[in-house]
């Protein structure tokens, strides 16, 4: 089976030139046989990728796996909203699955013994032990479990005509239009100078309000059509009211002192705290089925907490890999992966050394490097599937589909794995019956990959995700059997 073959729509039809198409299709129309030859291409896009459309072609048995999948997956992506969330809720998995926080002074590791190790709260590697040494490389998965969102300036109370506003920073790529009229709450920590911290979780729960921001009506917006649609809010614009009337009465104070009164008695901190706060402005919309089928589903920040999961469910299932199988979940990717807490930070590396050391008594940067060298790693991360309202700015014969498995990204210009490890891949996943597909852009358009960092390390990489629709908005949308086919190729990545 050919798993390459392009997605175009028009492959199959006689050779000749893509004008003579649009000719035999036109007069096709005219000859009133439009629409069967409309429902023949849709069938060719159908048996695009490995399995082809596998909300259409999957088994009883199989559609059984992917609503099961479907329902652990919900709780989990809705109470992991950010980084400091993701962590939290992964550890608590972790420990009742059996993994063992990590004690750098270990000595003694064995075949099946399972560890997590967290950086700072917002990034974390859980991993378990093969049967091969480390000098024979590990399986590595690596997802970032940061989101685009809105984060507090350190001073973020702010008068807006009357009203109490957040002063709010952007995290990441997004268009700022989309996140007026929202329903937004507030998660994260404080840092007291006192050496506390204070959680806060507000918005998420029926009863708490919501904030929000708010939109000029159309029948007021008059002076503001003239911006264009990347401008049509600005992201100084994206600050959501917190507080809109004084008190009344001889005792009454105004907006500004009841604001500040109010999240000392809700969350017992000044506004002098804020500056050391870590804060997040994210969607509270719970994650719901698309579609009278139910065949796609959304949630916030599937871009990338969908691989993240589904990551950390793999690995857990995971019992006597013959190498090392390791999930890496790391922050800030969205934002250029340069702080500590990233990617591009040194503690990946030292954690490795740390294990080796575990394993052998001792250890050098020579066998660290060993390590990586012989390493298969998958930087996982979701990448656009062909919008079926707005299909024109995808490569017809090389983008990924809904429905249609696990994406292999693909990019050229240095960025895609060598074809000798995509051999590999294919073997395996052909061999597990995994459903997948691969994706290009477009010259001149897609997102970048953080499979350079680990590219420097010398060890094999490539990005494999699933295709989503609406990326970086407040509301990402995935398809269940896509969700299915990842999960079932993570499987088959550390059992290799």
């Amino acid at each position: 089976m050919n798993h390459l073959r392009p997605a175009s729509r028009l492959h199959r039809l006689p050779a000749r030139s893509r004008a003579g198409n649009a000719v035999r299709l036109a007069t096709l129309a005219l000859a009133g046989l439009a629409t069967a030859t409309a429902a023949g291409l849709a069938q060719e896009a159908d048996e695009y990728g490995s399995r082809g459309n596998l909300a259409k072609n999957a088994t009883a048995a199989e559609r059984e796996q992917m609503e099961a999948l479907y329902d652990r997956f919900v709780p989990f992506i809705d109470r992991a909203r950010t980084e400091l969330t993701m962590v939290r809720e992964t550890i608590a998995r972790a420990e009742a699955r059996g993994f063992r926080e990590w004690d750098p002074a270990l000595r003694e590791v064995n075949p099946g013994d399972r560890f997590y190790a967290v950086n700072r709260g917002r990034t974390m590697v859980l991993w378990v032990v093969g049967s091969e040494p480390l000098s024979a490389g590990m399986r590595l998965v690596n997802s970032h479990i940061d989101a685009v969102r809105l984060e507090l300036k350190p001073h973020p109370l702010t008068r807006k005509g009357g009203a109490v506003a957040l002063d709010t920073l952007v995290h990441g790529g997004i268009k700022a239009y989309q996140w007026v009229n929202v329903p937004l709450g507030l998660t994260g920590r404080v840092d007291r100078m006192d050496g506390s911290t204070v959680w806060i979780e507000y918005g998420f729960d029926e009863s708490d309000p919501v904030l929000l921001i708010p939109d000029l009506a159309p029948h007021v917006d008059r002076d503001f059509r003239n911006r264009t649609r990347a401008d049509a809010i600005e992201r100084e614009e994206l600050d959501p009211l917190i507080a809109s009337a004084p008190t009344g009465g001889a005792d009454g104070m105004d907006t500004m002192a009841r604001a500040v009164a109010i999240l000392e008695d809700e969350f017992g901190i000044t506004p002098e705290d804020w500056v050391s706060s870590d804060v997040q402005i994210v969607p509270v919309t719970k994650p719901r089925e698309v579609g009278l089928d139910r065949e796609l589903f959304a949630a916030y920040g599937l871009d990338d907490r969908i691989t993240a999961v589904v990551n950390v469910f793999a690995l857990e299932e995971t019992e006597a890999p013959t190498h090392t199988a390791m999930a890496y979940l790391v922050t800030d990717e969205e934002v250029g992966s340069g702080s500590n807490i990233s990617v591009g930070s040194e503690w990946f590396r030292r954690i490795v050394a740390e294990m080796i050391r575990a394993e052998r008594g001792s250890v050098t940067d020579l066998e660290v490097m060993e390590c990586f060298s012989a390493t298969d790693m998958i930087t996982a991360d979701t990448t656009t599937a062909t919008n079926p309202l707005w299909p024109s700015p995808q490569a017809p014969d090389n983008a990924s589909l809904l429905h249609h498995g696990l994406v292999i990204k693909l990019y050229g210009a240095g960025r895609s794995a060598n074809s000798e490890f995509v051999a590999r891949m294919r073997r395996f996943l052909d061999a597990g019956e995994v459903a997948w597909q691969s994706h290009t852009y477009k010259s001149g358009y897609g997102g970048g990959t953080i499979a350079r960092y680990f590219n420097q390390m010398n060890m094999e990489v490539t990005d494999w995700g699933v295709g989503i629709l609406s990326m970086h908005s407040t509301y990402d949308v995935a398809s269940k059997a896509d969700l299915w086919a990842l999960y079932r190729g993570f499987l088959a990545f550390f059992a290799s």
